[in-house]
């Protein structure tokens, strides 16, 4: 059912992602499969752990940030070690099928290196408190328009209409499409482009929060992407940083606050990006992980 009606929200224009589709169905095959072989206690959470990392390595290309990912994703601040073997395994063959099938990852640009100095973590510092506001809105105003939504019109048709009808008038407000879909134009836009919008990412986040909260189905992870590089995007040109690499830090790390999944984010940076982004990445997850509250999107995470 999600796979479906993550296809017909992108087909009619909703602003979502696919990737969290991706783990949900992860962790909805794995929990089928545990249902049915009667497995329960510390074997269900490594297997769960298993079935989010496959869907997270085989939908982005990246087996090692989404090994990571299954691990972090379970309980909120800690890592499930128990399950590394089978995150492992499954998000690697998970990357494999997906290859073996001809399907394409997104291409970004590697940044060139830049080394760490005292002035450059203090523009760190200001990016992170900056994108940690982003997040935190996301997530709160996703959040919020889900529960008021339900509450206010509580036939999901007639809210799904209603939200429709409110990203149309939006769409022509605008006047253009390029924060409707994915936005994965938009995102590679941000490692380049000098005169990007300033107000694309808060667009972005309005347009997510509308469709997620109407009730169509989607992920959240490339909306977020889109907030962060386009966010890293306005703050390179503010603090004098490369547009590529405020971009692929931003990326990584908006959406490893609003995941609490600060460690694979950084390695996801590194797959996708290079090495170069690794030392900052890593700096900027864990600052925008610890200030945006570790209030997230997933809202079954567990806390110990």
């Amino acid at each position: 059912m999600v796979l479906i009606g993550t296809v017909l929200t992108h087909l009619f224009g909703g602003s979502a992602g696919r990737e969290g589709t991706a783990v949900q169905m992860g962790a909805s095959l794995a929990d089928a499969l545990l249902h049915r072989l009667k497995l329960t206690g510390p074997l269900r959470r490594q297997l769960l752990a298993a079935g989010v990392a496959g869907g997270f390595g085989s939908v982005f290309g990246t087996p090692i940030a989404g090994t990571l990912f299954g691990l972090e994703f379970l309980v909120l601040g800690r890592i499930e070690y128990a399950a590394l073997l089978p995150a492992l395994i499954a998000a690697v063959i998970g990357d494999m099928t997906t290859r073996a099938l001809g399907i394409g990852h997104s291409h970004y640009p590697s940044p060139a290196t830049l080394p760490l100095s005292p002035l450059l973590l203090g523009k760190w510092l200001v990016f992170s408190l900056a994108l940690s506001v982003a997040t935190r809105a996301f997530v709160e105003l996703t959040h919020l328009l889900k529960k008021q939504a339900a509450l206010r019109v509580p036939r999901l048709p007639l809210r799904m209409f209603l939200g429709g009808l409110l990203l149309v008038v939006l769409w022509r407000l605008v006047g253009t499409s390029d924060y409707l879909g994915l936005g994965v134009p938009m995102i590679l836009r941000s490692f380049s482009d000098p005169s990007l919008p300033p107000y694309a990412f808060a667009l972005k986040i309005v347009f997510t929060a509308i469709t997620l909260g109407a009730g169509f189905l989607g992920g959240e992870v490339t909306p977020l992407f889109f907030v962060g590089a386009s966010l890293g995007n306005l703050l390179s040109r503010v603090l004098g940083l490369p547009l590529e690499l405020g971009a692929g830090v931003g990326l990584a790390a908006v959406f490893a606050a609003a995941a609490n999944t600060p460690l694979a984010l950084s390695v996801m940076a590194v797959e996708l990006l290079g090495g170069a982004l690794f030392p900052h990445a890593v700096i900027v997850c864990v600052l925008c992980y610890l200030l945006s509250g570790q209030r997230g999107i997933y809202t079954a995470q567990r806390v110990p």
